[in-house]
C-alpha cells in the first residue's frame, strides 16, 4: 500500500521528468563533474555523436554548455557522417576523421589538435 506522498511523488513525476529522482541524480552529477570541468577549461573539445542514433542528451548539454560559457567549441567527427548545418556553424573547429579506426595519438589528429590548442587554448 502506498501512502498519499508516495502517489503525490509519482504522479509529479509522470507530470516532469525532470522532477524524476533519476533526472535529478544526472543533472547533479552533472553540476558537479562536467560543468567545472568545461569552465576550467579554454576550450571544449567533443565527439560528435551519431546523430542518426539516439538523441544523445549529455553531448546537447556539452554544445549549450560550451556557448552559455562562450568556449571556443572544438569538434571531433566522423567525416562519414552529416554534421547538422547549425552545429557546423556554432563549432570553432571541426576534426573530421575515421573515428572507427583513429587513435587520439594518430599523427593527423595530433598535428589538427595542437593547432587548436594553439589557436584557442590549451583544455
Amino acid at each position: 500500500m502506498t501512502n498519499r506522498h508516495d502517489r503525490r511523488k509519482a504522479r509529479r513525476d509522470q507530470e516532469s521528468p525532470y522532477e524524476s529522482d533519476g533526472f535529478r541524480r544526472w543533472a547533479d552529477d552533472m553540476r558537479k563533474r562536467l560543468i567545472p570541468k568545461m569552465r576550467d577549461s579554454a576550450s571544449v573539445l567533443t565527439i560528435a555523436p551519431d546523430m542518426g542514433t539516439e538523441f544523445d542528451i549529455e553531448f546537447a548539454l556539452q554544445i549549450g554548455a560550451s556557448i552559455l560559457m562562450e568556449k571556443p567549441l572544438i569538434l571531433l567527427a566522423d567525416r562519414s557522417r552529416t554534421i547538422p548545418p547549425k552545429l557546423r556553424a556554432i563549432a570553432d573547429r571541426i576534426i573530421e576523421t575515421d573515428l572507427n579506426n583513429m587513435t587520439m595519438d594518430a599523427p593527423e589528429i595530433q598535428e589538427q589538435l595542437r593547432q587548436a590548442v594553439t589557436d584557442f587554448g590549451k583544455q
